[in-house]
């Protein structure tokens, strides 16, 4: 991968991006640091903590590929990790998309090598990738740091960098299982220069070795405090890691004990949420693991902020996505999550239903793990472990406490894992993409209904599972040629 001065815009990273005035979320503002070398910069424990700061502003940052021209080119489809779900929530059947923003996302028009999509995926991914380099690197080779800091700080880094190439290989590569030789995925565990040049390719069992050796070296260095929920900690990183194991589906026991270690155990207790009916705006919630903290002002991605300022119609927004009847029928009326209206009235058949799911506002925090998934995730796990007794009752744990009316489940085999997965879909609609991730991994078809805008098919393991290699990633790395998009 060649990127330019990649080094120097790390530093800059440091030294702008991480110095904003911060709230209950983030530290002080760090000072007099214009400039600083990458041996102050891991030299004391504050200024390391600054820069991992700035990775997570980074997330939600108005994305821009060029910090220092200047000229902010991003929109509301880059607006930093949550676009990249978004497009993926809006891939499937439940939602539609008005021919507004994320509408290339929504036709599966988005994978040409040189579209917005494909360029922001891609860039935005290896940028973030190469931070946790820096960071690794850094705090290895640090005279200044003590080993215990050194251990927690090198293991976040490489959760972060774990997480990254997990996006990579979803997004730009077909389904682990199919083949796991095919290489379009260049793997780099050593921070950029100026003078570096482009690694080849690595076969998609490399990607997730590395992703997977990750995680699990990191987990035991990891703190269960954090600064905030905007920050990863061992819970986080085991939630990351049940997810990957959801694309493997090669070890379910550690699958279920992952998801376990992220919601704590008590399947019950953990599912509980207060923010159905209430926005969904609300990192303090205990269902919470991880997400965006927003203050409205300082800390606010503003119009960039999806899923909420795309969903809501009750507030100026871009008032974009609808709910197809279909997926609406799938809730008892007692459900909480039934936050579906006929709001306009409209003779359209698409534009029937509307969710107040989220509310948007400057200060609406977004989420990025839940302990609601992770509960379903140990569902999923047992029934491929064959306890499919335990499977209902993890299952039921959730749907009880969203319909006091729920009964368990008596479902078995393969209705009992289809069960599950539409349950993936009603508890988490709008936040992961969690409808197409569930049919890529599981080689389904994605078939929309009739009523839908743009109505399709895309089929098991299709090409439009995956994005084409950006073309000037293409043109500028001499290991990598047209034919790897052929």
């Amino acid at each position: 991968m060649k990127i330019k001065n990649i080094i120097i815009k790390a530093i800059l990273f440091t030294a702008v991006v991480v110095m904003f005035s911060c709230s209950k979320e983030f530290l002080d503002e760090p000072q007099n640091t214009a400039g600083l070398s990458e041996s102050v910069v891991f030299s004391d424990r504050s200024i390391v903590q600054s820069f991992v700061t700035g990775i997570y502003d980074r997330y939600k940052g108005q994305w821009d590929d060029d910090l220092t021209d200047g000229v902010n080119n991003s929109d509301v489809d880059t607006g930093g990790l949550y676009a990249m779900y978004f497009a993926r929530t809006i891939k499937g059947n439940d939602l539609i998309q008005a021919p507004s923003v994320f509408l290339f996302d929504y036709a599966h028009e988005n994978r040409g090598a040189s579209f917005r999509r494909v360029d922001f995926t891609w860039k935005f991914n290896y940028e973030i990738i190469n931070y946790a380099n820096v960071l690794i690197q850094g705090v290895d080779n640090s005279s200044d740091l003590d080993e215990a800091t050194k251990k927690e700080f090198i293991a976040i880094g490489k959760v972060h960098r774990a997480f990254h190439y997990f996006q990579l290989a979803l997004e730009f590569a077909p389904n682990y299982n199919n083949d796991r030789s095919i290489a379009r995925i260049p793997i780099y565990t050593e921070p950029a220069t100026g003078a570096s040049e482009g690694n080849p390719p690595s076969p998609l069992s490399d990607v997730y070795n590395l992703i997977l050796s990750d995680l699990k070296e990191a987990i035991p260095d990891l703190p269960e405090e954090r600064l905030g929920k905007s920050y990863i900690n061992k819970a986080v990183a085991n939630g990351i890691l049940a997810r990957v194991l959801l694309v493997t589906q090669d070890d379910w026991s550690l699958a279920s004990s992952s998801a376990r270690a992220a919601y704590g155990g008590n399947a019950s207790s953990a599912v509980v949420s207060s923010n159905w009916g209430n926005g969904f705006d609300d990192l303090s919630d205990q269902d919470w693991l991880w997400g965006h903290f927003q203050d409205g002002s300082n800390e606010s991605n503003y119009y960039w902020m999806s899923p909420h300022v795309v969903m809501d119609h009750l507030t100026l927004s871009y008032q974009a996505t609808y709910v197809n009847t279909h997926f609406r029928d799938r809730f008892s009326d007692t459900d909480k999550r039934k936050l579906f209206f006929n709001y306009y009235g409209s003779a359209t058949p698409y534009r029937e239903f509307i969710t107040n799911k989220f509310a948007f506002s400057f200060e609406a925090d977004v989420p990025l793990m839940r302990k609601s998934e992770m509960v379903l995730i140990d569902a999923e796990a047992q029934y491929h472990l064959s306890n499919e007794d335990d499977a209902r009752t993890l299952l039921f744990a959730l749907q009880s406490d969203r319909d006091p009316n729920a009964v368990m489940s008596t479902n078995t085999g393969q209705d009992l894992l289809d069960e599950i997965l539409i349950e993936r879909r009603k508890e988490l609609y709008g936040e992961l993409g969690v409808e197409w991730f569930d049919a890529k991994r599981y080689r389904l078809p994605i078939i929309r209904d009739p009523e839908h805008r743009v109505p399709l098919t895309v089929p098991a393991d299709s090409e439009l599972f995956y994005l084409n290699i950006l073309q000037s990633e293409i043109d500028a790395n001499p290991n990598m040629d047209d034919s790897i998009n052929n």
